[in-house]
């Protein structure tokens, strides 16, 4: 008997198995500093110099490092050369090995996150990732939308305002300082010694940081029966200044001979603005509840003779104005009677004045358009002047809080034009009214204080008589633009009191990236059921992959034409990788990123901000040039689903003149000196671009030209392709889309370009032509493409209509009820393809050859894409959006690879900036709350790893005779004596003898050979041991 039974080999198993334990990584933990997991955050940057070279790239210490001492450049090399060199061989690289699963894009740029081997142990369990992210975000502007202003019904992109002052008025120290130059600053329209200004700092006291300035009223004083405040104010702006920091030539078509003067000097800015938080005292704690201080008081003044003056009048809170409404006066210039009413109950009424105790925005604008005097009554060249030639306009536009408005705001807009006045020393008698000229009309700009020639002194000047006018309350963030700023972005300011007006609007630019199990990061914020459906995909050139060569001019196949930097081939990212070539073509940073102006999808709010961070790489020609794509049916595009063309394009102002290019101006005179219409023999111009002929029509993207024929040999009967150019291949093309370059013409019809001043047909439009050789359709936009700005444009046909859309909208439609329009002709783009055989000898037997390039293109193209079907308008809006915080204009959201087996997360995926902040920021590798941040401290990176353990399981047989006799001692009959009686006792007690008694099984010990422990298992409840049943004890454990 022995309470050890030996274990046979066969009833002991071992099987493997897979644990795993989560983690989560964030910017408190990530380090390996204070116990954190030691997660690496690392920058990859392309080079495309030799490493460490002094002489051929950068000496060592110039190498940019990340924060572990790595270099970013010797971190790409190996993440290039680990997992995205020959990426459709398994084989030959690390991570899947599915390649159809699996998408892998390096750019020049990547965010490397390494997580060390004990934590992922075997690997990171497939589909467990999620990284996220947020952060706010602004971006440069390069371009926004002005909704006010409009072109053949087209919004207008402006360019950013140009802001020359900021003064924040933070503290005592820095009450003067201005933050866009701490070299410029803002003075006492009197002595410092003189009272009535202070800077108040703490967390109630701005509407923008913790300061504002004060400005107090000490004393009355009555001049000629009107009491005026007794007080200082500031000296915003010396009238010399008013030349601006910029020193371009600003005026625009005045004065061409001196286009190479700055006429600022001359004639002062076209255009300011100003803007200033204004927070006049809560009538609540003026004495006999008056709104405002007791006598007259100046907000913002440039004399109201010549130029503007904004007052407040005293009122008192009543019932007529119980919502204890401030009321203003504002002058236009021009004349001191060139003002809104002065009586406070009407301007009360008219609900025409700011809210007290709180902060209103108060913005005041300037243009000046001079033109020539001559122009006289018959009409102004500019449409939103009135009819006199010279003109200065004064836009007034006023935030206050209005808690009975829907918005809980009121915004009052109020447009004045400064007439000629007649006071001497102003502008009467003038020939020429340079209207903010510092010469004629020495003029300083105050806050809180008298600046018009009336009160103050002549010129206004700081004098004693600058201390009336002075004005109650507070003023914060007063800005002072050397631009126009429009509606929009004065709204920005009201919404987002610290916003840049040169930057977009802040924004969240949060991510949630997963993995979906093949390997690939998915961001699921951007919305992929908005793509177009990849399957009908014929054709996809996006350039992105050219970063290599980016700056560098490309040249064709045929090394006896062109010098550059050798075959340049281009990848088609369609299923049928149709590779193309460049010839004399640059590739350059690809579209702008954007910003949109609310949530809504839609053509009006999508793209509404052009910022200066590009994204990819795009394609530019230069009037020489273009891109081959070589021939496949589906490019034919003849599928009963129709198709669509998508491409991104950017103009410049003007196309480089070519062999059909004129442009003329032709002048005839207006009505004369005493004519009907009051004119004075001003000249007018039509300016003409283009052929007379009507064929001045640059080629975009076409499907004609040059291609191959197969012959046969009629002795051998073997076939043989020649390469034919020319008439045979134009006779029928599936589409041809060209940008117009003539005012001749308008929808491929002759146009009447007659009329003072004007451009005939409107030039930079897009027409679509194809043809089954015999007819012809032709459909041209309604709209023209505006120069300098990232246009998007898709041309479709659907059943029995071609269409035309740009920037999201449909802008042009028209019949289509052409036959076949197949042929074998390759597609070209940039031209239509003959210089591609222009002056060789390598190529023979091709007709008509020694051709100059035909309607080459001056602009760049990008994200070309062909569909077999047409697009639904959804899908036309996701092309377009490139907002940088959900973008579809790439119609992809895998941003990156995860490598489960090396613990790599890459995000590579360059043309995506929200979440690749190194295209936005410096991107020095650490994560922070700065624009030197990878990832901000908001970030959280959750995976699972993956951990090899092996299931033991043990069968422990016992038969119905074994084990049947317990060795509790318990069980033991009592014995009295030495101790070493009791334990020479074995004897079973009584009750053990009794046969219905059976021990319980309560623990299972297994041993090795020498009788050593080596685990112990317990049962749940003890079991009875029957001595008539065998009986199995399954023990398992892991390891």
């Amino acid at each position: 008997m022995s309470v050890f039974k030996k274990i046979d080999s066969n009833d002991v198993s071992i099987t493997a198995f897979n644990a795993h334990k989560n983690y989560t990584i964030n910017s408190y933990n990530y380090s390996g500093s204070n116990c954190g997991y030691g997660v690496q955050i690392l920058g990859a940057n392309y080079h495309s110099y030799s490493f460490a070279d002094s002489i051929r790239g950068k000496a060592l210490s110039l190498e940019e490092k990340n924060p572990n001492g790595t270099y970013k450049s010797i971190i790409y090399d190996s993440v290039k050369h680990l997992y995205y060199s020959r990426v459709d061989r398994p084989a030959e690289n690390f991570g899947g090995n599915i390649p159809e699963k699996e998408t892998r894009l390096l750019n020049e740029k990547a965010h490397i996150v390494s997580i060390p081997s004990p934590l992922y142990d075997l690997r990171i369990k497939s589909g467990s990732l999620n990284f996220t992210d947020y952060y706010i975000e602004s971006l440069g502007i390069d371009r926004e939308r002005n909704i006010s202003s409009s072109n053949y019904n087209y919004p207008v992109y402006d360019l950013p305002v140009v802001i020359a002052n900021h003064w924040k008025f933070e503290s005592s120290q820095s009450r003067y300082f201005d933050t866009t130059n701490d070299t410029i600053t803002i003075a006492d329209a009197r002595s410092s010694t003189a009272p009535g200004t202070m800077v108040l700092t703490g967390s109630n006291e701005g509407i923008v940081g913790s300061g504002s300035m004060l400005f107090k009223v000490n004393s009355t004083s009555v001049i000629n029966g009107i009491p005026y405040n007794v007080g200082n104010g500031l000296l915003a702006k010396e009238s010399a200044d008013f030349q601006g920091i910029t020193p371009n030539n600003w005026w625009e078509e005045f004065n061409p001979a001196a286009a190479n003067n700055n006429l600022n000097n001359v004639y002062g800015l076209p255009a300011y603005t100003v803007t200033m938080w204004v927070k006049p005292p809560d009538w609540n704690k003026m004495p006999g509840k008056v709104t405002g201080a007791p006598g007259q008081s100046t907000i913002l003044t440039r004399d109201k003779n010549s130029y503007f003056e904004l007052n407040m009048i005293t009122s008192s809170y009543s019932i007529t104005n119980n919502k204890g409404i401030l009321p203003l006066q504002m002058f236009f210039g021009g004349s001191k009677d060139n003002c809104t009413t002065s009586a406070s109950a009407q301007a009360v009424s008219e609900g025409f004045g700011l809210a007290t105790g709180s902060w209103n925005l108060v913005s005041v604008t300037q243009e000046f358009r001079p033109g020539l005097i001559a122009t006289g009554t018959s009409g102004s060249q500019y449409e939103d002047l009135p009819a006199w030639g010279d003109a200065a306009r004064t836009t007034l536009r006023l935030y206050r809080p209005d808690p009975s408005e829907p918005k809980g705001y009121k915004y009052i807009k109020k447009v004045g034009y400064a007439t000629a006045s007649i006071e001497d020393g102003h502008w009467s008698g003038a020939t020429s009214r340079a209207v903010t000229s510092s010469i004629q009309y020495s003029r300083n700009m105050y806050i809180g204080a008298s600046g018009s020639v009336s009160t103050g002194a002549a010129n206004n000047n700081a004098t004693a008589n600058t201390l009336r006018n002075a004005f109650t309350g507070s003023v914060d963030d007063v800005r002072f633009f050397e631009s126009a700023i429009n509606d929009t972005q004065l709204a920005n300011l009201w919404t987002y009191p610290n916003m840049e007006l040169d930057r977009t609007p802040p924004a969240t630019a949060s991510f949630d990236l997963i993995d979906d199990g093949y390997g690939n990061i998915i961001d699921r914020g951007i919305n992929s059921s908005s793509f177009a459906n990849p399957k009908k995909l014929v054709g996809y050139y996006g350039f992105n992959e050219l970063y290599t060569v980016e700056g560098q001019i490309s040249k064709s196949s045929d090394f006896t034409l062109h010098d550059g930097l050798g075959t340049t081939y281009i990848k088609d990212y369609s299923k049928y990788d149709n590779e193309a070539v460049s010839d004399k073509v640059k590739f350059i940073p690809g579209i702008a990123a954007m910003a949109s102006s609310g949530s809504a999808i839609n053509h009006d709010t999508v793209n509404f901000y052009q910022t200066k961070v590009k994204t990819g790489i795009r394609a530019q020609f230069n009037n020489s040039g273009s891109i081959r794509i070589p021939h496949h049916s589906k490019l034919n595009l003849g599928s009963e689903d129709g198709f669509a063309i998508s491409f991104w394009i950017k103009i410049p102002e003007n196309q480089i003149p070519g062999i059909n290019t004129i442009t003329s101006s032709t002048p005839y005179i207006t009505t004369g000196a005493g004519g009907s219409a009051g004119g004075t023999s001003e000249p007018c111009y039509n300016v003409h671009s283009g052929s007379a002929a009507g064929v001045d029509y640059i080629t975009l993207i076409t499907k004609s030209g040059l291609g191959y024929k197969t012959l046969k040999n009629s002795a051998t009967g073997e076939k043989f392709q020649v390469q034919v150019q020319g008439p045979e291949m134009k006779i029928q093309y599936p589409y041809l889309i060209q940008l117009k370059n003539t005012s001749y013409e308008k929808n491929g019809k002759p146009f009447d370009a007659t009329g003072c001043y004007s451009d005939g047909a409107p030039l930079n439009t897009i027409v679509l032509r194809r043809s089954d050789g015999f007819n012809t359709t032709i459909i041209e936009s309604s709209i023209a493409l505006q120069p300098l700005i990232d246009n998007h444009v898709v041309v479709q046909k659907v059943n029995n209509e071609v269409a035309i859309w740009i920037n999201g909208k449909q802008v042009s439609e028209g019949a289509d009820t052409l036959k076949c329009t197949d042929n074998i002709s390759d597609v070209f783009v940039g031209d239509e393809g003959t210089s591609w055989v222009t002056g060789s000898k390598l190529i023979k037997n091709i007709e008509h050859s020694f051709m100059p390039p035909e309607n080459p293109l001056s602009g760049s193209i990008d994200e070309l894409r062909f569909y077999d079907t047409a697009l639904s308008r959804n899908e036309v809006l996701s092309l377009y959006d490139n907002d940088y915080t959900k973008p579809t204009a790439y119609q992809t959201n895998v941003v990156g690879n995860v490598f489960y087996e090396h613990g790599i997360i890459a995000l590579t995926n360059t043309h995506l900036p929200m979440y690749f902040s190194g295209s936005l920021h410096t991107g020095t590798g650490v994560v922070g709350n700065d624009s030197t941040s990878l990832f901000s401290k908001n970030f959280q990176l959750k995976f699972q790893n993956t951990r090899e353990l092996y299931e033991q399981k043990v069968k422990c047989h016992s038969k119905a005779s074994d084990f049947n006799l317990t060795t509790n001692p318990t069980a033991r009959k009592t014995t009295f004596g030495e101790c070493k009686d009791i334990l020479s006792v074995q004897e079973l007690a009584d009750f053990a003898k009794d046969p219905i008694f059976n021990p319980y099984v309560t623990t299972v010990g297994l041993y090795d050979d020498f009788g050593r422990l080596l685990a112990i298992a317990k049962l749940a409840k003890p079991i009875q041991k029957l001595k008539n049943v065998d009986m199995t004890f399954i023990v398992k454990f892991d390891r």
